[in-house]
C-alpha cells in the first residue's frame, strides 16, 4: 500500500531556502509531495539546491520554481507571489525563513543603520509578504508559519536590532493570526533555538568567535547541546501540515529549553 504524503498537491513557498534551516525545510516539503518555491539570493546556493529537489521530484521541473532576489526589493516580494501563481494556481503554505542578524559587512551591529536594514528584512519584508498572499490563501485555507528566535523574549546585546525584530516578529504573527482568522488562514511562529547556519557566517565573525559562541552558548541550553537544521525544519513541517488545523496565534519555541534555563 502507498502511503499518502502529507504535502501532496500542496504549493509551498519558503523564503531563503538556499541554505540553513530554510534549505533543510524545502528538501522536507519536497520529499513529502510538494512543489516547492526556492528563494535566495546566491545563484551558485540556489543551483546546488535545485539540483537537490530535482533528485527528490524525479527531475520533475515543473515542481519547482527558483525565484532569486532580496526581500528588501518589492519586486522581489510581488515576483514570489505573481510567479508562484501563474505556475502553480494557488499557494497553500508560506514559511517566512529568510532573516539577517547584521548589516552591511563591517558596520556596528547596532548602528541605527544596521537596525533599519534588519527590520527590513525580518519584519517590514514578511508584514508586506502576508499581505500579497493572503487572498491566495484564504482560498486554499492555507497556512504561515513564521521562523523567530528565543532571542526575541531575552535581551542580545551583540545584536541588539535582531532581538528586537524578532519580538516584533512574534507579535506580528499574533496579530496577523488573528486578523486571518475569520479567513481560515492560520498564523504560527516556530521559535529555532541555536543552530549553526550560514546567518552567523553572514554577520561576518570570525570563524574562531563564532565557534566559542556556540560552545558558550550550548552550556546555557538545559539540553546541553546546539540543534540540528533538520530538527527544526521537523517542527517547521509538523506546523505547516493539513492534519494541523486548529493552531494559530501560536509561538512554539524548539530551543533546547533555552528559554526555561535563562
Amino acid at each position: 500500500m502507498v502511503t499518502q504524503k502529507r504535502f501532496a498537491e500542496k504549493v509551498v513557498i519558503v523564503t531563503g531556502s538556499s541554505a540553513g534551516i530554510g534549505k533543510s525545510t524545502i528538501l522536507h516539503f519536497a520529499k513529502e509531495g510538494a512543489s516547492v518555491i526556492l528563494h535566495g539570493q546566491s545563484k551558485e546556493k540556489l543551483e546546488k539546491v535545485k539540483a537537490e529537489l530535482l533528485e527528490i521530484v524525479g527531475r520533475d521541473e515543473s515542481k519547482i520554481l527558483v525565484i532569486p532576489g532580496s526581500l528588501e526589493d518589492e519586486t522581489t516580494l510581488v515576483r514570489l507571489i505573481d510567479e508562484t501563481i501563474k505556475q502553480f494556481g494557488k499557494i497553500d503554505i508560506l514559511i517566512n525563513n529568510a532573516g539577517i542578524a547584521g548589516g552591511k559587512p563591517g558596520a556596528d551591529f547596532n548602528a541605527l543603520e544596521t537596525y533599519d536594514t534588519i527590520m527590513a528584512v525580518n519584519v517590514r519584508a514578511i508584514y508586506r509578504l502576508i499581505q500579497l498572499a493572503t487572498p491566495h490563501l484564504e482560498k486554499t485555507k492555507g497556512s504561515i508559519v513564521n521562523i523567530t528566535s528565543p532571542l526575541g523574549e531575552t535581551p542580545f546585546i551583540l545584536s541588539m536590532p535582531y532581538s528586537i525584530s524578532k519580538a516584533a516578529l512574534n507579535h506580528l504573527t499574533r496579530n496577523f493570526a488573528r486578523s486571518l482568522a475569520e479567513k481560515g488562514i492560520r498564523v504560527n511562529a516556530v521559535g529555532v533555538g541555536l543552530t549553526r547556519t550560514d546567518l552567523q557566517t553572514r554577520m561576518g565573525l570570525p570563524t574562531e568567535m563564532l565557534d566559542n559562541i556556540f560552545a558558550q552558548g550550548a552550556k546555557h541550553i538545559p539540553l546541553g547541546r546546539i540543534s540540528e537544521i533538520d530538527e527544526q525544519a521537523e517542527i517547521i513541517l509538523n506546523i505547516a501540515s493539513p492534519t494541523n488545523t486548529y493552531m494559530t496565534g501560536s509561538i512554539i519555541y524548539n530551543d533546547g529549553g533555552y528559554l526555561i534555563g535563562n
